[in-house]
């Protein structure tokens, strides 16, 4: 039997980064087959090799780097729906959720991003649509899926399932994730500000309770990641050894107060925090409701100081925060200190460590899959070369790009949102709009 040749070619840009940690190419070149990477590097080296053996696409005036991880996403969330609750169940059926799904991918694609964490949903949506785009039934990013999250009855994101107390619960509901084959354990360790009554500022559950469910988690050979709003909840994942801490806000009653204490305690563990800076976190119509924006940033600021490792992650999906608008979560990042080859680094092979996939992307590399991103510019000068993807590849596949609408006007409803999530956390609305 014959074998099909695999299809090849080369993408030629202006500037290339094959790693964060590269210097530039000025007038690079990435040869892709079937899904992989098999050259990359300056086109004068590479062109001896490249003409007649392979079809040459110029990209531009643009600079192709890795494909980018948003390490917090919710793809079954519909982000133009305005406020969320995590207290109700799904209103739509099967059928619907996957439509909407989809169409979340496409626009996860459309921001430069080839892989997601997708970090809650109800029941299995989110390893079923994993799957479907492994099998390139649906064009997508490659999906790390959590399935639902370990919360306690009434806590954060109770509503979809996975609810336990005590140890014994706790680790039988971190082997049902594994039966489910999950990628990623995730744990509602605090309350949520998305769930009235839950409250952010507080624990849910011990240290030994964590410690069941990360302790399984790693004995398959699994991370395991947690919500966690309130001081005292990310200081028990960190006991307890979790691998990576999500939003880490340092929640206390009212606003935020930031542990030099816990964030060395993260440091020496080697535990990463995905921040999920997102558009809520903008200076125009600032609607996180942790804190006062000054605050917010300032507390990451210190985190980025103290030397803790970070990911990029956005927590795209709910209310106003829509998912080709991943590089509002990057300015935010720049306003705490960090730099563009920071984000990017974080954005990319740092990611894919955390993630557990650093052999297959995050890096341009040969042998690793072609996930690739070109943005208009240069991303190392200036962040708002990140609104202007002009391709994109995910696993040897090109997506067709939907230009990134410029932001709305959404002042109204980002104060309105502010304003209830502050009230349903049971906090005085002192930082309301």
């Amino acid at each position: 039997m014959t074998r099909t040749p695999r299809k090849r070619v080369a993408l030629r840009s202006r500037r290339l980064l094959i790693s964060a940690e590269d210097p530039l190419i000025d007038d690079g070149v990435v040869v892709v087959e079937g899904d992989r990477i098999v050259e990359s590097g300056p086109w004068n080296e590479l062109k001896a090799k490249v003409h007649g053996n392979y079809p040459v696409r110029d990209l531009g005036d643009v600079t192709l780097l890795p494909g980018l991880f948003d390490c917090h996403v919710h793809l079954f969330m519909d982000p133009t729906s305005g406020v969320h609750s995590t207290s109700a169940g799904v209103a739509l059926s099967d059928n619907e959720v996957f439509a909407l799904m989809k169409a979340n991918c496409s626009r996860v694609l459309d921001a430069g991003v080839t892989t997601v964490r997708d970090l809650g949903c109800p029941g299995t949506y989110s390893t079923t649509m994993r799957d479907k785009i492994a099998k390139r039934e649906v064009m997508g990013p490659r999906i790390l899926s959590a399935n639902a999250p370990i919360t306690v009855p009434g806590g954060h994101g109770h509503a979809w399932g996975g609810l336990a107390t005590g140890v014994d619960d706790c680790r039988a509901e971190a082997r049902k994730r594994i039966k489910e084959k999950v990628d990623v354990i995730k744990v509602m360790s605090t309350g949520g500000f998305m769930t009235a009554g839950s409250n952010p500022s507080k624990a849910r559950y011990t240290v030994e309770e964590l410690r069941a469910i990360a302790d399984e988690a790693h004995r398959h050979g699994l991370p395991v990641t947690t919500h966690a709003t309130g001081v005292e909840g990310i200081d028990r994942a960190v006991d307890a050894g979790f691998d990576c801490i999500e939003h880490c806000s340092w929640t206390i009653e009212g606003g935020t107060k930031y542990s030099h204490s816990i964030a060395q305690k993260i440091v020496e563990k080697g535990v990463t925090v995905c921040p999920t800076m997102n558009t809520a976190c903008l200076k125009k119509d600032y609607f996180c409701p942790w804190d006062a924006r000054e605050q917010v940033v300032g507390n990451l600021s210190q985190l980025r100081q103290a030397g803790a490792k970070m990911v990029v992650g956005t927590d795209n999906g709910i209310g106003l925060c829509n998912f080709e608008r991943y590089a509002d979560g990057l300015s935010v990042l720049m306003d705490a200190g960090y730099t563009l080859r920071e984000i990017i680094a974080s954005a990319t092979y740092k990611a894919a460590e955390v993630c557990r996939i650093d052999h297959e992307t995050g890096r341009l590399k040969p042998g690793m899959t072609a996930d690739l991103a070109a943005f208009e510019g240069n991303p190392l000068d200036n962040v708002q070369a990140f609104f202007k993807p002009r391709f994109v590849m995910a696993r040897g596949r090109e997506h067709k790009l939907s230009p990134i609408p410029p932001p709305e006007d959404n002042s109204a409803m980002a104060a309105y949102i502010h304003r209830t999530l502050r009230i349903g956390a049971g906090f005085v609305d002192s930082h309301s709009h």
